[in-house]
């Protein structure tokens, strides 16, 4: 292999090592990205309403994250407490 052929291949080696590492460089953070979104809950009704009375009140909504800070937004009817039909609206 000449000289000129040795430069040739090294030049269009380092090109495709650059190609590959500026098309694969977002990879890990995008990686991180989808591990950092919230995964949707399925808890249902049965399980936020603890006494069985048909309705969640403000202390039993404290226990499942993110339903006490928007429950005041949930109780349309401003009775202090959710039922199923409001809370289906979340």
């Amino acid at each position: 292999m000449t000289y000129r052929l040795r430069q040739e291949r090294n030049v269009f080696m380092v090109f495709v090592f650059l190609a590959f590492a500026v098309l694969l460089a977002p990879l890990p953070r995008l990686a991180a990205v989808t591990f950092a979104v919230q995964q949707p809950s399925y808890t249902t009704f049965e399980t936020i309403d603890r006494n069985g009375d048909g309705f969640v009140d403000r202390s039993e909504a404290a226990a499942v994250p993110g339903l006490s800070a928007g429950f005041a937004r949930l109780d349309t009817n401003r009775d202090g407490r959710l039922d199923r039909v409001e809370l289906a609206k979340r």
